[in-house]
């Protein structure tokens, strides 16, 4: 029998989300939301509000995925407490929201603000034709001063801003009913059957409390290259009464993915008092004047090179949206080792001295890239084909965080193999088509040719992330004191200010590679910061390190004969 294209798409949806949707037989799509208006206190009392505010006086608290220690938890605070109020103005044609929120950010973001200072920002997001996302004081940028006003976001996040602006709307239902592009399905979730609505043009379904027939998830899918086709779900709960209307109280964002195992807490707070048809000032969901924005006024729109869902890891990491200013290019590379001409350290961003940079090791015959972060694979590509002319063979991802890993499917999908610790196969094992050369703590991998030889090094519970590696690169038949190269990912930010850096992660590393038997000579070509001895490094953690040299390094691993 031949299936309606329509049941084809819902099918197609099962496939790309965690839950499974089916065609129902039953109420229409604009029955249900008038159960649910009525549920919530009837259409009319909910058209005739113009603004409200939500108050969070005293919770609220936000989680990194994309900044995790383990590989399948969000694991890290961004936030450890803080307060803020959402306000909504209706009475236009396109709703408007605007956030002013206080917060203090955990100690995991002290590498951007050694101080940490609570951030205090404003944010104005506006929906329609002439959208826009605008910080109209302060911003979410971990790495921006804090009194510092961004202005307007680019396109990408404005689109994800806004996204979550509607889907916390006390009018999306409403609003919703008006709309043709609306269905109705079942939605299962771990077992448990919902009624829901899905909106088409918007990219939002509205799951259904089955026994209240009010809103319980409100969810949008996102594209993510490690979690397939994510759901960004909107739970709301503890409804309570305001003025004849039943609205949620408490608010969390979960993540989960349709290749992992996964339901992740990104954000929770709790809304303790509300305001109807509040007296708003004048302006006060205006945005600012464009000459006074550190960027243009863009209108909300997905990036055709970035993933929305990687956009989400990185403004909910405190990180804006992770899309690069176009067009790409590598800025330089440098390689001040006399005697391993063969380990490039690509300098990808250098609007500051964190900004971002990779090694890539030259073999005779192919191409080894350390890191491989998202939205740069064709640049990447393209600067080894240019200049060295061989193969890109492997990818080694320093660990898992999606700035040094992010384009790692982009490698894949091109036959590239990863070399990555065995404890991270599992997270690996999500890109379609990925294949492994694994190593673990006893049992570091070697790569080598005929003049240069690289060692892959992982030890169990190490610093930065749980599958957090480093690689060593020496003369292929070394001498004792021959020249060595170490590649590190955000355990040292080297040759920066030492606040800058985790004096625990830095000791935790130097615990590693006292046992590994690094040379003290050794150089390190850092993922942020500036080549730079590790003698430094002994300096700033005033650490008791041997003076160790090639021969020590893994037992005399570099020495031949050994």
């Amino acid at each position: 029998m031949r299936t309606p294209w329509f049941s084809l798409a819902l099918l197609g949806l099962v496939a790309t989300t965690s839950v499974h949707a089916q065609l129902v037989v039953g109420p229409t799509a604009q029955q249900v939301l008038d159960a649910a208006l009525d549920a919530l206190g009837g259409t009319g009392p909910i058209s005739q509000l113009t603004g409200i505010t939500f108050h969070a006086p005293r919770i609220y608290r936000s989680r990194s995925l994309m900044q995790s220690y383990q590989l399948m938890r969000a694991d890290t605070s961004v936030m450890t407490s803080g307060s803020q109020n959402i306000s909504y103005k209706f009475d236009v044609e396109d709703f408007q929201q605007r956030i002013d929120r206080h917060a203090t950010p955990s100690n995991s973001w002290s590498w951007g603000s050694p101080d940490l200072k609570p951030v205090d920002f404003s944010l104005v997001v506006h929906d329609g034709a002439d959208g826009f996302a605008c910080y109209v004081n302060g911003n979410n940028m971990i790495h921006l001063p804090e009194n510092a006003t961004f202005g307007y976001t680019d396109a990408a996040l404005a689109h994800n801003l806004v996204t979550e602006a509607r889907m916390l709307s006390p009018h999306l239902i409403y609003r919703m009913r008006n709309t043709t592009s609306v269905s109705v399905s079942n939605e299962e979730i771990n077992g448990v059957y919902f009624r829901a609505v899905q909106d088409i043009q918007h990219g939002i379904t509205v799951i259904m409390d089955s026994k209240s027939n009010m809103p319980y998830i409100v969810r949008t899918i996102e594209s993510h290259p490690i979690y397939g086709n994510a759901t960004k779900d909107l739970y709301l709960s503890n409804y309570k009464e305001v003025e004849g209307i039943k609205f949620p109280h408490f608010i969390q964002t979960i993540y989960n993915s349709t290749t992992q195992r996964l339901s992740a807490v990104l954000e929770d707070f709790l809304i303790e008092e509300i305001t109807l048809n509040p007296d708003f000032p004048a302006g006060y969901f205006d945005g600012i004047p464009e000459n006074q924005s550190l960027g243009p006024k863009t209108s909300p729109a997905k990036s055709s090179i970035f993933a929305n869902g990687l956009v989400t890891d990185y403004s909910s990491s405190m990180l804006g949206s992770g899309v690069a200013p176009q067009p790409l290019k590598v800025v330089r590379t440098e390689n001040s080792v006399r005697g391993l001409s063969q380990v490039h350290w690509l300098v990808l961003n250098d609007r500051d001295e964190l900004g971002f940079k990779m090694v890539i090791i030259e073999f005779e015959k192919e191409v080894i890239l350390c890191d491989a972060p998202p939205g740069w694979s064709d640049t990447i590509m393209k600067w080894v084909s240019d200049n060295l002319k061989k193969p890109i063979t492997f990818v080694a991802p320093s660990h898992h965080h999606r700035d040094h890993s992010g384009g790692v499917p982009d490698f894949v999908k091109a036959g590239v193999k990863l070399i990555i610790p065995e404890i991270a196969v599992k997270y690996w094992s999500s890109v379609p088509g990925a294949e492994f050369v694994t190593f673990n703590e006893t049992h570091p991998y070697m790569h080598n040719d005929d003049k240069i030889a690289a060692w892959f090094n992982w030890e169990d519970q190490p610093s930065h992330a749980s599958d957090w590696t480093y690689v060593v690169v020496t003369e292929r038949c070394a001498s004792a004191d021959s020249p060595v190269v170490a590649f590190e990912a955000d355990s040292w930010e080297a040759g920066l200010d030492a606040e800058l850096s985790s004096q625990s992660q830095m000791r935790q590393w130097l615990d590693q590679i006292v046992s590994d038997g690094l040379p003290r000579h050794t150089i390190v070509f850092p993922s942020h910061g500036k080549i730079t001895p590790l003698e430094q490094l002994l300096e700033i953690t005033a650490y008791p390190y041997p003076n160790f040299d090639v021969t020590n390094w893994r037992g005399g691993a570099a020495i031949c004969g050994k």
